[in-house]
């Protein structure tokens, strides 16, 4: 029986476990260590007087499978619910004021052109810059690039002031100048190289799914782009916990070191035991990964330092509805950079996801923080609270206190996909390839949302579950 053990309990290491067991069954021993006191990471849900909370992500996007494989393979496909329609999905501060984003927009680039040329939020120099895309030459080389040089390249410098850079923000927690477009946006690297346009692209392939549904005499099937759990993300958590069957599972446990002797990997724990394992899978932030690889491999190690973690918070306030004088058309708003404020964006909980606030009530959700203003995610929660209510009463007109206010911190907690970070993904993967029975998981690879730690965790079960040595559950 192989020995298998996972650094980490968040839903990457949750994941490498559960898909182990369906693909190796009984022929592996899974031991599953955190230094927290509880499973998840940053997938936390709290229950406030009827409201559902998230601390961490609140949904997992649709277009990736792998989040909705796994809620069905657990059996919660009843309890999946999705984003509700709106009227103006997302809103931008800008100019001291709340703009709807126009409809149509594929996040930066506008798909309908009478809504775009009535908003407000661009002005008629910005709109005209914006539509000369089309006679933009394509690049020519495969070289990656900032989301900031490739949106200041074909759309102009004010659709990245008021549209890509706050949405980036919101998103990623980033810097939009040091973001990488090949890792977080390779569909729009794609769209330039195929049809020299991201106008368009996009236009284009509108076209070929409306003839499709046409064909097939069906209109387009509308389906969320984001989905939940009706509890809260907790309950994905929590279900992959109750089917788990490890043979150890150690939390509020510090790993001190992790070494190879005779084939083995050794993994020394602060209460002074040791764990041997034939196969380790590192499902920690790149750089606790680095500090245990050092004496491993340093070249790794200094790969995986390399990668940069930002600070974020989040700060969830419960209203009664009467006390907010917006009417709440959309999902929330994200913030223009320039515009100097102390938050990135604002969720409107219970209008994005129903069964989020009882009935007459609200429940909104402020991100401070992130690449650009980390400081301010890193003051102690009252003043948080506080910075939240202020932002609210300046963007929103919210004079009346909240009836609770709930903070999150996540110091260091968001991995910075910058220019380059898919080469240096691949030579990480190389390297650690050379070390039989190691594994990297995590946010900090190939995507930070929900299916993307998924999906790389899937991998490493496959690759450990196909070695010659393990019996496989299906030829069982």
């Amino acid at each position: 029986m192989k020995k298998i053990v996972i650094l980490g309990g968040g839903i990457s290491g949750l994941a490498a476990a559960f898909y182990l067991q369906e693909f190796a069954g009984d022929a592996v021993d899974i031991t599953l260590i955190d230094s927290a006191a509880r499973l998840g990471g940053k997938i936390i849900s709290a229950q406030e007087a009827d409201f559902v909370i998230e601390g961490g992500p609140d949904s997992f996007i649709t277009q990736k499978t792998a989040g909705l494989d796994l809620c069905r393979a657990l059996g919660l496909e009843d309890a999946l619910i999705g984003s509700s329609r709106a009227k103006h999905p997302t809103y931008v501060w800008s100019r001291g004021r709340l703009h709807p984003m126009p409809e149509g927009m594929m996040l930066m680039a506008p798909t309908m052109m009478l809504p775009f040329l009535r908003s407000r939020l661009i002005s008629w120099p910005g709109k005209a810059r914006m539509g000369m895309e089309v006679l933009i030459p394509r690049r020519n080389d495969d070289a990656d690039e900032s989301l900031a040089s490739f949106v200041r390249r074909r759309l102009g410098a004010e659709a990245l002031e008021k549209i890509a850079a706050p949405l980036m923000a919101g998103i990623h927690a980033a810097d939009p100048e040091r973001l990488s477009l090949q890792s977080t946006f390779p569909r729009f690297v794609e769209m330039e190289k195929q049809y020299g346009s991201l106008l368009r692209g996009i236009m284009q392939r509108s076209r070929a799914r409306r003839h499709v549904h046409a064909r097939a005499g069906a209109p387009p099937p509308h389906s969320p782009m984001f989905q939940t759990l009706r509890g809260g993300l907790q309950q994905l958590v929590d279900a992959l916990a109750a089917r788990l069957h490890l043979s150890t599972l150690l939390l509020n446990c510090r790993v001190l070191d992790v070494t190879r002797e005779h084939g083995q990997y050794r993994i020394a724990l602060s209460e002074g035991s040791r764990i041997l394992a034939d196969e380790i899978i590192f499902a920690t932030p790149a750089y606790v990964t680095a500090d245990w690889m050092q004496g491993m491999d340093s070249a790794l190690a200094s790969k995986l330092r390399s990668i940069r973690y930002v600070s974020t918070a989040t700060v969830s306030l419960g209203y009664k509805r009467e006390d907010v004088p917006h009417p709440l058309d959309g999902h929330g708003f994200v913030v223009a950079h320039n515009e100097k404020r102390s938050i990135t964006a604002c969720s409107w909980s219970s209008e994005k996801f129903k069964h989020r606030a009882p009935a007459g009530s609200v429940l909104l959700r402020v991100f401070v923080g992130g690449a650009r203003a980390e400081s301010i995610a890193e003051q102690e929660e009252d003043a948080l609270a506080q910075i939240a209510q202020q932002e609210l009463r300046a963007t929103m007109g919210i004079t009346a206190s909240p009836g609770f206010t709930k903070v999150y911190r996540w110091h260091k907690g968001n991995p910075q996909y910058e220019v380059g970070h898919a080469a240096l993904v691949a030579e990480m993967d190389a390297l650690a390839a050379r070390h039989d029975g190691l594994h990297l998981a995590g946010a900090a690879y190939d995507g930070a949302g929900i299916p993307d730690c998924i999906q790389r965790s899937i991998q490493i079960a496959q690759r450990i579950a196909s070695k010659r040595s393990i019996n496989r559950k299906e030829a069982v």
